[in-house]
């Protein structure tokens, strides 16, 4: 059995939700974002998880907040992408 990290690379499509990819990893960038997010100290987390102790550790998360990772990639990207485009609508977005 597992004991450790499991990451879930997910896609929204119009057909519903697609599975990309598993790693035993933490994924990035998604990481950054939920780790603010965690109460209960990562340290802690990992030492039960080294040690089979993840049965004794409640891990706590920070209530009522959310968290939200943007990427912005060029056309083409991963196959394709170019380097030195201008990004436009920039305003735009800061304006809602």
């Amino acid at each position: 059995m597992l004991s450790g990290v499991l990451y879930a690379g997910l896609m929204l499509t119009k057909d519903g939700p697609k599975v990309l990819e598993f790693n035993c990893r933490f994924g990035d960038p998604e990481t950054e974002v939920l780790l603010p997010l965690l109460d209960t100290d990562l340290y802690d987390i990992m030492k039960a998880c080294c040690t089979k102790q993840l049965k004794n550790i409640n891990i706590e998360w920070k209530k009522n907040l959310s968290a939200v990772t943007v990427i912005m990639a060029s056309k083409g990207y991963p196959e394709s992408s170019s380097k030195g485009d201008v990004i436009e609508g920039l305003d735009k977005a800061d304006s809602r």
